[in-house]
């Protein structure tokens, strides 16, 4: 809908990308009303009318307000205010007499006709050359007429401010000759974006500046399809051929000019990647710049007594070997499987280090939100996310943090760090100059980043740091026979799966897994008090998305099962999915306004239908364990449902309940490194079902690639060189 009035006070602006929320001041309205609008457009004049197309929608919080789609800046809608407007100051050498002598001559329409086509100031009496300019440069210099051209060609409010804010007057320049400049220099706009805005504006395909950044989003897609830090140049130029027109070793050399690339060794890097590479073995080379004073080992181990008195923890040898590297190494590397006692040695570092370093700040860190939740609850010590506290700005996709503006740590302790890229580590060090040590927690069998690089295996088999390896199981009580058959996995001696206590094996033909796995999830819901107390607690885990017992069925099967349709339940279709009230759902994209994180599980308590809806939207309300969440058709995609969920997604949790299909058609997704995850996140109750040959292939199949980086050699090399 449209609505039409002057800003009357702007209670929120972000200089970035425009973000607003301003009280507005609805035209023609009998009662002076006013609604709080909010959305991105250029900074709102109060002098000037305005027309905003979007809806009403409720905010959870803040309740009712108009949420802007687009903004238009009426310059004026009757005689008066144009001859004002044309008189002002933005257009030197008319003054009030001639500006009215231009309405006359040219109607109330005149901007848009002068737009259009300048001759038609040549009907005005008494036209000048000088007059001419002033009108033309006032009209100019009217953003508004930039806008509406700009997002005629399919670019956003929000992607012109951010690049208007970047460039200032070259923007338009900038735009109608190299749109593709805007891709490396303007934060939170990619290639697809920039080239359909530039084919739309008639940018021949094969100009060069085209093909540059086409290749370049090329390496990136070739080597996030693997987690690569590099691939091949002859690999990337056979690619780069088939998807070009023009000389590919022209690209790769404006490439490298314009260091966008970097080539070494007949191996060819994205720049972020090289640099990341190089930055981080150069840092862990000179780390630290001015070390802690290692404490006396009377005091230390008389501290250490204490520790274990408060805690009620009696260490064993290898525990108290790691506790002891803390003091002793500047940076120390913790690896071991589940039930090793990694956590209870964290408590012991953290109460040891406020006795010994009172005065140093001391911060936990995770890679994700439910990873950062998990280690506060096992350590009782607050624990955030590495992008929280580098102040990640989800709409650039930068820090602001870094070594302009440094963070004040003294010391990190960073878990689940198998899951750190190359890019996240590198840009944690730049904040962290005066850091003073680090102790990286995790365990290398289980799966790498998402992201590009294998942080932590290249660390620990450079061999140029502390490491200690964690290889004893001290968890003896509930949900201990599921770590033995980690640990049997991880060393390769899984000769038989166990079928009592805390492991069940249920074996079946592939067509019988999902309709198994039905029967097993609701014994298992049995357990608990309410269905959404089952559901927080048991967790289907496939390994595949597609398929007859891939995720996207088996969420189907077990919604039908256990969520079926009932008069007392709404539901909405979205795309594929039907979404039904008391569904268990997972959030997919982190929403920090919203205080909701990628991987964080919740119950879709309420749908609100479009018909019912003050604005004319659908909307679903989830509850994720007491935060409240509200989600449109446009945000629809942030969530789906989470009866079954991956394994990737599942990394960093930990649940009582998992129950584990095996089907040999999950094909190449069957790996001793997917599946040694996927059991350890059970810690009560580890259920198996399927084919067995499926579960011997996948804990037999070492990972089918070994992502291809250089951080190892880079390190060895910095320390060989220092």
């Amino acid at each position: 809908m449209e609505i039409k009035g002057h800003f009357e006070k702007v209670i929120y602006y972000r200089e970035d990308n425009g973000y607003t929320v301003a009280v507005f001041a609805l035209q023609d309205s009998r009662t002076d009303e006013e609604v709080v609008v909010r959305g991105y457009l250029d900074k709102p004049d109060r002098d000037k009318l305005y027309i905003l197309e979007g809806d009403y929608v409720e905010h959870p919080r803040y309740g009712i307000q108009f949420q802007i789609e687009s903004c238009q800046k009426q310059i004026a809608d009757n005689r008066e205010d144009l001859i004002s407007y044309l008189s002002s100051s933005q257009f030197r050498g008319i003054g009030r007499k001639y500006a009215t002598e231009l309405v006359d001559a040219l109607g109330l329409n005149l901007i848009e006709r002068i737009r259009s086509d300048s001759s038609v100031l040549d009907e005005v009496p008494r036209m000048t050359e000088k007059r001419r300019q002033g009108i033309l440069e006032g009209i100019r210099s009217e953003q508004d007429s930039d806008n509406i051209f700009l997002m005629s060609h399919h670019l956003t409010m929000k992607s012109i401010i951010r690049i208007r804010n970047h460039y200032g007057e070259e923007m338009m320049g900038i735009l109608t000759t190299n749109p593709y400049q805007v891709i490396p220099e303007v934060g939170g706009i990619g290639f697809a974006t920039i080239d359909r805005f530039a084919l739309s504006i008639g940018i021949d395909p094969q100009d060069l500046n085209r093909q540059c950044a086409l290749a370049e989003n090329l390496l990136m897609d070739l080597c996030m399809r693997n987690g690569d830090s590099y691939i091949g140049l002859d690999e990337f130029t056979d690619e780069l051929t088939r998807r070009c027109e023009i000389n590919c070793d022209d690209i790769i050399d404006q490439l490298m000019i314009n260091r966008r690339v970097q080539i070494e060794n007949e191996r060819i890097y994205p720049i972020t990647q090289y640099d990341a590479e190089r930055f981080v073995a150069s840092y862990l080379s000179w780390f630290p710049a001015i070390p802690l004073q290692r404490p006396d080992e009377k005091l230390l181990k008389s501290n250490l007594e204490e520790v274990q008195q408060q805690l009620g923890i009696e260490y064993q040898e290898k525990q108290l070997e790691a506790i002891m590297s803390f003091f002793e190494n500047d940076l120390l590397i913790l690896t071991g499987g589940p039930g090793t006692g990694k956590s209870t040695i964290v408590k012991g570092m953290i109460e040891l280090c406020r006795r010994i370093y009172p005065m140093c700040s001391l911060n936990l860190l995770a890679p994700t939100g439910r990873a950062a939740k998990r280690l506060n609850e096992l350590t009782s010590a607050p624990a955030k996310t590495i992008h929280s506290l580098l102040l990640w700005d989800k709409e650039t996709g930068r820090f602001a943090k870094d070594q302009d503006d440094p963070l004040t740590v003294d010391i990190l302790i960073i878990d689940e760090f198998s899951m750190v890229d190359i890019y996240l580590f590198h840009n944690l060090l730049k904040a962290c100059g005066s850091l003073k040590k680090l102790i990286l927690i995790g365990d290398a069998d289980q799966l790498p980043s998402v992201a590009m690089g294998a942080v932590l295996r290249d660390m620990i088999e450079s061999d140029c740091f502390e490491c200690i390896k964690l290889e004893k199981i001290y968890r003896q009580q509930e949900g201990s026979d599921i770590i033995s058959l980690a640990s049997d996995i991880r060393n390769d001696a899984c000769d038989s799966i166990p079928n009592e206590n805390d492991v069940r094996f249920f074996e079946t033909d592939r067509r019988d897994i999902t309709p198994l796995t039905l029967q097993v999830v609701e014994h298992a819901l049995n357990n608990y008090d309410t269905l959404k107390d089952g559901f927080m607690n048991v967790q289907v885990l496939s390994p595949k998305h597609m398929g007859l017992n891939g995720i996207n069925n088996l969420n189907v099967a077990l919604q039908k099962r256990f969520n079926p349709p009932g008069k007392d339940k709404r539901e909405l279709k979205a795309g594929y999915r039907t979404f039904r009230e008391q569904d268990k759902i997972i959030q997919l994209k982190n929403q920090p306004d919203d205080d909701v994180f990628n991987g964080d599980i919740g119950i879709l308590e309420e749908i609100i239908y479009a018909k019912e809806d003050v604005n004319g939207q659908d909307r679903l309300i989830c509850d994720f364990d007491g935060r409240i969440v509200e989600y449109t058709r446009e945000t629809f995609g942030n969530i789906t449902h989470a009866y079954c969920i991956s394994v990737h997604k599942a990394q960093g949790s930990e649940y009582p309940i998992v129950i584990l299909p095996m089907d040999l058609d999950y094909g190449i997704m069957l790996q001793k490194r997917l599946i040694y995850t996927a059991v350890s996140r059970a810690y009560r109750s580890l259920i198996i079902i399927g084919e067995k040959a499926a579960f011997y292939k996948g804990i037999t199949t070492v990972d089918h690639y070994v992502r291809r980086t250089t951080l190892k050699e880079r390190i060895q090399e910095a320390f060989d060189h220092e």
